[in-house]
């Protein structure tokens, strides 16, 4: 009896690590069901790894960006097209890191965890973007690397987005590990770049000073093109003379900011560093990371290093998404959405399984704050820089030309258009260019004016 007794126990035992691992294996089946089907060693998807059936990309026009035919994998007609939206399609082979053809291939396939794959055709993906003004925006890059985007700050669609370098996925160079030009070209400098922002940043330093500072609107600056501070010197671009802060943002004073990021102290701009948002790592709508920006103030600066910060310089570090992002929220009146660009996956009968949800972005400015600095950017533009620049818009902006050692500036220009009518803000980077309003500016009012002239 006692013999039988045991072995009932044992084959209880037996049956019940049985279903406990039965139990384990269909669970990890079913949660990790996505990532199975999806491997580069399903047939029906990969061919030796490369990415063979899938669902269409279209553009905010419909026009095809990506599509499978006869089993292959086809792009854009346009080979500016092809090469300005590399880093968004990303390639069939997998090597640009973050393409939607890798963030979105369950919907971009038609995975469904009941039905898998589907075998003929997936989904089709509709993007925000019109391809037409992306290679227009590349080819305002050339011969530069940088980027430039272009955002609609009342529902965060990004319209515009062309990073450079990139190449024409049907013609990849053999030289692009080797060549100086290609350097970072599977990077997506929108999201994954950080640069000195220059005088782009006395926004920032403003953002402080309104706040912060009572009576900064009656204050006055001497400039004499330097200025003594903290045992060092603040080189200006210009001997300005007597400036308000006003003046001081539209001529972009060096002298003067610098005294502005003194009255602040260090505390204060980290403060309005982090209330634009420039110091966190943004988890995009769109399954992409952003770069956290650095800034240079901190408690053990010297007062001249906190001179340099305030205008831009010293180790000061920012993230263009991010930076557009701060103006979507300036223009908007304190708050903007997440920037994004995937509106929605809809399958062959007409169904949406993915639709976009805008979220908050999670900058908040106080209105009045953003009220007037958005006014201060309109008079940058109407008093100094001039709107015969943007054509018949009316323009808020700050260029800013970002000194690099032994190299060339940086050239800025962060902005967004005064009439809420057309509700666009935009950020163009032009790496080792020169002059700000120059480059940066140039290229944004290229883009922003052809924006325009389409809608």
């Amino acid at each position: 009896m006692k013999t039988i007794n045991k072995r009932t126990i044992l084959i209880i035992a037996v049956t019940a690590v049985f279903l406990a691992f039965t139990a384990l294996l269909m669970f990890s089946m079913f949660s990790h069901a996505e990532e199975y089907a999806l491997k580069t060693i399903n047939a029906h998807l990969f061919d030796n790894g490369i990415l063979i059936n899938a669902g269409d990309i279209v553009d905010s026009n419909g026009v095809k960006l990506a599509y499978t035919e006869n089993g292959e994998r086809k792009y854009a007609e346009n080979s500016d097209t092809r090469a300005a939206l590399l880093h968004i399609i990303g390639d069939d082979k997998g090597f640009i890191d973050g393409g939607i053809q890798d963030t979105f291939r369950e919907d971009l396939c038609g995975y469904n965890i009941v039905y898998g794959v589907n075998k003929t055709s997936g989904n089709t993906l509709k993007l925000t973007l019109d391809s037409k003004l992306c290679a227009s925006a590349y080819n305002a890059l050339y011969p530069y690397k940088g980027c430039i985007a272009v955002c609609n700050y009342k529902t965060g669609e990004l319209v515009c987005i062309a990073t450079s370098p990139s190449y024409d996925v049907y013609n990849k160079p053999n030289d692009l590990d080797d060549e100086e030009k290609y350097e970072g070209v599977y990077i997506n400098r929108l999201f994954g770049g950080l640069y000195t922002p220059g005088s782009t940043f006395k926004t920032v330093t403003a953002l402080g000073a309104i706040e912060n500072i009572d009576d900064i609107f009656n204050q006055t600056f001497y400039c004499s093109g330097s200025y003594s501070l903290g045992g060092g010197k603040i080189i200006c671009n210009d001997v300005h003379g007597t400036v308000t802060f006003k003046q001081a943002l539209n001529q972009s004073c060096n002298v003067a900011f610098a005294q502005i990021a003194v009255q602040l102290g260090a505390d204060n701009l980290n403060k309005a560093f982090e209330t634009a948002g420039l110091g966190i790592s943004h988890d995009t709508i769109d399954r992409l990371h952003t770069k956290s920006g650095i800034c240079a103030a901190s408690e053990s600066i010297s007062e001249n290093e906190l001179g340099w910060a305030g205008i831009g310089q010293s180790t000061t570090l920012v993230n263009p998404y991010s930076f557009l992002n701060f103006m979507c929220a300036v223009a908007n009146g304190g708050t903007s959405y997440e920037p994004y660009f995937v509106k929605s996956a809809v399958n062959g009968s007409g169904r949406a399984v993915y639709e976009a949800e805008p979220v908050s972005s999670g900058v908040s400015i106080n209105p009045s704050t953003a009220s007037t600095l958005k006014e201060l950017l309109r008079s940058n533009v109407s008093d100094y820089y001039g709107d015969y620049m943007f054509g018949g818009l009316t323009m808020c902006g700050k260029t800013g030309t970002a000194e690099i050692d032994n190299k060339q500036p940086h050239a800025w220009f962060v902005g967004f258009s005064y009439d809420d009518s057309f509700p666009y803000a935009v950020v163009a980077v032009l790496e080792n260019s020169g002059s700000g309003l120059k480059y940066a500016g140039g290229a944004a009012a290229k883009i922003m004016t052809e924006l325009y002239e389409k809608l």
